[in-house]
């Protein structure tokens, strides 16, 4: 297998994985558990930008180096807009309150906002991808 055809079956698998990440976040929020849809709603986005930095030859071990790493190699040269930031920060917080608070919880309003956030950045980033996906 050559390094390319090698890249797209990992992007496709990191594409895959990012939408059923974003079904089950749509999921989660029609049953009301919205503490799990923001979570899902941000692993969705995660995925994807871990995909497009492997575009770049880019890898990270953790969350904050993805998300920094995502800023600096395509928000601020232009190829996302500067509102993925800002958004992509928000899923961040909403996720670590929903999978590791228990007093504060994610609201129906904050969890359909992310699920919104989601699908929004999933499919941007997605069209940047499919570019990598057709065969040379």
């Amino acid at each position: 297998m050559t390094a390319p055809e090698a890249l797209r079956l990992q992007l496709k698998a990191m594409l895959d994985k990012g939408e059923r990440s974003l079904r089950a976040a749509e999921d989660h929020l029609a049953k009301g558990d919205f503490d799990f849809a923001s979570s899902k709603a941000y692993y969705a986005v995660f995925h994807l930008m871990q995909a497009a930095l492997l575009t770049r030859g880019k890898t990270y071990a953790k969350h904050a180096g993805v998300i920094s790493g995502f800023s600096e190699q395509f928000i601020k040269t232009g190829t996302f807009p500067s509102e993925f930031g800002e958004a992509i920060q928000r899923l961040r917080k909403d996720r670590e309150l929903g999978d590791y608070g228990y007093q504060l919880t994610v609201t129906r309003e904050e969890a359909t906002r992310d699920v919104e956030t989601g699908r929004q950045l999933v499919g941007e980033i997605s069209v940047y991808l499919q570019s990598y996906l057709r065969a040379d």
